[in-house]
């Protein structure tokens, strides 16, 4: 197997808060033990302690105001431009960013420049009305995702190749942007499966418990559990639901809690870290993320790792993996009473129940390390005109 220098460029390491950070632990782990020589170049305050010491860091200062927001991308883009062009970038391979909008004022300086693109809701622009109806931020979102759009078709058309995380964002991005054909593939996410245990599934609890992970909160549907919530609290008083996460609409989602009755219902925890967050998985009747859209959607993956039964949307990249009765159920999106129903049912039916965190489980078998990186092997043979690196 050929030996590559190869440079990861991520927003995320140490403070995994969405699937970027995941994906970079994931890579870089990988990477390093197939004998790659690995720099990580990442915020000052994302440098971590358990990379290995073979494995060069350099860092960026970063902006901590922005560290939570959607936007910290803009900023860190400048900064990771900017360190690199102070390095000698000719004695890497690759250079892989975690997030492909990060190379916008790197893109066309190396050869062998490689984006991961993680959503496509940019690119799917909608009009302001569709913002107006789901949205309680829809000028600021609406203006966001106008930004971004440019920002990608600039920048998308200057990689050597971008990686898309579902059959769904690829052929969005493709049409949306008209990239060369042959320059975006698709890669699935992955897991680390042997860190997740089985659930023990406490249906015998006349309170039930339902969990929600994820940021960007209102695009990932809790304003659809909040407006179902009174109709499972109807036939479930006590059920609790427990939400991990947290963006700047927090306030206001708590707001819709009181209007609708249910606040002593919801439980808001923010940020946890990850082995908190998998005990959350193993405590949990059923996962919940009733998304508007979804590119891929790696929470969803943790809990069928975790044998927690799902209930999500029929929405982008979602149904590659979840099939509707089989390994999850699947509803159509802003759809408070059919969410309510899925739920009641699975609560009420053990035996579904179990028998979906049961094929769940083993769903979340084929997302793991091995299929990922023999599939970015792939890419980086392309690009690099290769074909010893599987």
């Amino acid at each position: 197997m050929k030996r590559l220098s190869i440079c990861i460029v991520t927003q995320q390491y140490r403070s995994v808060i969405s699937g970027i950070g995941l994906h970079a632990r994931n890579l870089l782990y990988g990477l390093h033990r197939d004998g790659h020589r690995i720099t990580l170049l990442t915020q000052a305050a994302q440098k971590d302690d358990t990379v290995p010491e073979d494995v060069e860091v350099m860092t960026v200062q970063g902006f901590p105001l922005l560290e939570r927001s959607h936007a910290r991308w803009i900023s860190l883009a400048w900064q990771f431009a900017n360190k690199l062009r102070s390095m000698n970038i000719d004695r890497f391979d690759i250079v892989h960013f975690t997030d492909a909008r990060e190379a916008l004022w790197f893109a066309g300086y190396h050869p062998a420049t490689i984006g991961n693109v993680n959503d496509f809701y940019a690119a799917q622009l909608q009009p302001l009305s569709y913002y107006a109806q789901h949205y309680a931020d829809a000028w600021k979102r609406w203006l966001y995702y106008l930004f971004v759009h440019y920002c990608e078709r600039l920048t998308f058309h200057k990689l050597s190749a971008l990686i898309a995380n579902s059959e769904y964002t690829r052929r969005a991005i493709q049409v949306a942007y008209r990239l060369t054909p042959g320059k975006l593939f698709r890669c699935f996410k992955c897991i680390n499966f042997d860190i997740y245990e089985a659930s023990k599934l406490s249906y015998h609890s006349s309170e039930g418990m339902v969990l929600f992970v994820g940021g960007n909160l209102q695009r990932k549907g809790l304003q659809v559990l909040i407006k179902a919530a009174p109709l499972i609290v109807k036939r479930r008083p006590d059920i609790k639901f427990y939400v991990v996460g947290y963006d700047n609409n927090i306030p206001k989602m708590q707001k819709l809690c009181r209007q609708l009755g249910v606040e002593a219902n919801f439980i808001f925890l923010g940020w946890l870290p990850n082995d908190e967050v998998r005990r959350l998985y193993l405590e949990a009747d059923i996962f919940a993320m009733p998304s508007l859209s979804e590119a891929f959607g790696v929470a969803l993956l943790e809990a069928l790792a975790s044998g927690v039964p799902v209930v999500a949307t029929r929405v982008g990249g979602i149904p590659e993996f979840i099939q509707h009765g089989i390994n999850g159920l699947l509803i159509e999106p802003n759809n408070p009473r059919e969410l309510a129903e899925s739920i009641l049912k699975l609560l009420e039916d053990v035996d579904m129940a179990a028998q979906l965190g049961q094929q769940g489980r083993i769903t979340a078998q084929h997302f793991g390390l091995e299929q990922m990186l023999k599939c970015t092997y792939r890419v980086y043979e392309l690009v690099l005109g290769i074909s010893s690196l599987c």
